[in-house]
């Protein structure tokens, strides 16, 4: 299958599994039951309770009747199971009061469904239930893989069971019980197995024998938890209960083992894969302590009716979507977050807002309170809007450099001291100076791992490293004109993260020094060198901001070649002038 085609179908399969989490929550099954609260009895169920209004109660049904289930389908068991069906529908079970049996035909009518409509809860699962999916569709659609199809059948756990399985009910027999056994096992605990295939196969597929070994067992465990699944939809409405124990440890138990698989590979990689890992791992355990307040507060909440436990349920339900946004972070962005160029921005705009909203809302408090004519308090209310405008602009860069210095001071001195190199470029001697400024100075300044300079003197000549930091002897030590990286840097002419292009040359340092980042150097438009760049050391690769200073102080750079060069050329033609001119005034030979 190709794989635009394998993102599409795990698209269409996240945009199902939303479709069912909306049809979860406002289908009409929720208002159907069939007025029945069984319990097990055997091989069959005991009447526990029965709805006075229900069609039950008209045929004379009583608490401590018998339903034989055992004389049924599966899918008319699993009818009963669930409890609700579309409003119509119909089972017939043998039934018995004491000693008399007779068949009674049981039909569905509105009311409380025992599913229920999700409760005070159903708009935070719907944006939890919405986030996780989009997001998962989108990876799927962007990266299809095996183990984002893993990532999509994680996203589809956020659908309940019973309440989908309910929506299926009007499949005919026993297509409906084939279907119910399915969604009940794929829906179940399953979903939460399901992340091994994509944690064991993240930030790339196996490739050490280690990696590889560690998949195949990741496999096994979700093989071993398929087959467990099944067995559990099959043996559930056959007896008419639930594995219990099985319900309750699971969760945590696949939670653990997912973790576990997550803290190897993040203990294996190294540079940008483990932030990416990290990420990953931060998601997942912010997502799995939310799950576990939310299902102690749910029950708090079912039993006291604490409205304490309300708003925790509330709220960690939204917390829940914490791992689908770090995995689509992760996932989708070659290239790792720095946070505090993050919280720099979102501070400095939340900000704004902030006293922009508090501005007006304290101007309309003073105007409706002590100026009765409406409309000079709104001309008032104008006027001190439109000033507080023109206000803005001058308090956003005094309050941005505020923080600079004060909350982001190490990268405010990082900024500050690459302006200082791009000023003394101008001022260079030498183009050893130059290339020590590009290769050594930004890279220990901004704490990168690796940079290396390439240049040329010729047109017909290769580019030669000249200056590096982080590279060995035995690494690259020339770039063809005709490679592909160099022909890719003539066409673009701007800085190119070399994993967007697929570009990695042989001879390139590997693992922490592995150069991330090329700059070209350009003379009007004529390539006459490039600068390559890593990671910073912890990993964490160069953001907006500091590629942007880094081609502004390679941009200097190039002006600062040409210069020299130009100085070279005149001290050369004035040292040939002074030799021709010497040579004129020599008197001749005899």
């Amino acid at each position: 299958m190709e794989r635009p085609l394998f993102g599409y179908l795990l698209a269409v399969c996240a945009a199902v599994a939303l479709f069912l989490a909306w049809g979860e929550r406002f289908s009409p099954l929720t208002q159907t039951t069939f007025g029945l609260s069984l319990r097990p009895n055997g091989s069959d169920v005991v009447i526990n309770r029965i709805s006075p209004n229900s069609e039950g109660a008209r045929l004379g049904i009583q608490r401590g009747d018998i339903l034989q289930i055992s004389q049924i389908s599966l899918s008319d068991r699993y009818r009963l199971l669930t409890g609700t069906s579309p409003a119509g529908a119909t089972v017939t079970v043998p039934l018995l009061h004491g000693a008399t049996r007779r068949i009674v035909t049981i039909a569905v009518a509105p009311g409380a469904s025992p599913q229920g409509d999700l409760r005070l809860n159903g708009p935070t699962f719907l944006f939890s239930a919405t986030l996780t999916l989009l997001v998962v569709a989108f990876i799927g659609l962007r990266r299809p893989s095996l183990a984002t199809a893993a990532l999509v059948w994680f996203g589809a756990g956020v659908v309940t069971t019973g309440n989908v399985i309910a929506q299926f009910s009007w499949l005919p027999n026993p297509i409906y019980g084939v279907v119910a056994v399915i969604i009940n096992a794929g829906f179940g605990m399953l979903p939460g197995l399901a992340l091994l295939p994509f944690i064991v196969r993240f930030p790339h597929a196996p490739k050490t024998e280690r990696e590889c070994k560690r998949a195949r067992i990741a496999d096994g465990i979700l093989f071993a938890g398929i087959v467990a699944a099944v067995i559990q939809a099959i043996y559930e409405p056959l007896t008419f209960s639930t594995w219990g124990p099985y319900d309750s440890w699971s969760p945590p138990i696949y939670a653990l083992i997912v973790l576990i698989f997550a803290i190897l590979g993040y203990r294996d990689a190294a540079g940008e894969e483990r932030r990416r890992i990290g990420w990953v791992l931060t998601g997942f355990v912010i997502t799995a302590v939310s799950f576990a307040m939310f299902n102690t507060a749910n029950t708090d909440f079912v039993t006291v009716n604490d409205w304490w436990a309300l708003g925790v349920m509330l709220t960690t339900q939204c917390l829940e979507t914490a791992l689908p946004l770090a995995l689509a972070y992760a996932v989708l962005r070659h290239r790792v977050l720095d946070i505090g160029f993050v919280l720099n921005r979102t501070a400095i705009y939340a900000v704004m807002t902030t006293l922009v909203v508090a501005f007006v809302g304290f101007i309309d408090w003073l105007a409706t309170r002590f100026i009765g004519e409406q409309h000079v308090a709104m001309a008032i209310e104008a006027l001190m809007t439109i000033a507080f405008g023109f206000g803005l602009n001058w308090m956003h860069g005094r309050l941005e450099g505020l923080l600079d210095r004060v909350i982001f001071r190490q990268r405010y001195v990082a900024e500050t001291r690459i302006n200082y190199r791009i000023e003394a470029f101008a001022f260079a001697e030498s183009i050893a100076a130059i290339d020590e400024g590009l290769a050594s100075d930004a890279a220990q300044i901004l704490n990168l791992s690796s940079a290396a300079v390439f240049g040329r003197l010729s047109q017909t000549a290769q580019f030669r490293r000249s200056a590096a930091t982080g590279w060995t002897t035995q690494d690259a030590s020339s770039l063809d004109p005709d490679s592909l990286i160099i022909r890719t840097l003539r066409a673009i002419e701007r800085p190119l993260f070399l994993d967007d292009a697929a570009l990695m040359p042989a001879g390139f340092p590997e693992g922490v020094g592995r150069p991330i980042l090329a700059i070209p150097i350009l003379v009007q438009h004529e390539l006459t060198g490039l600068v390559l760049y890593g990671n910073h050391r912890d990993g964490a690769s160069p953001d907006p901001e500091e590629v942007s200073l880094l081609a502004r102080l390679t941009a200097s750079a190039a002006n600062a070649y040409g210069a020299v060069e130009a100085r070279q050329w005149r001290e050369r033609a004035h040292t040939l002038e002074e030799s021709i001119r010497s040579l004129s005034a020599a008197p001749s030979p005899g």
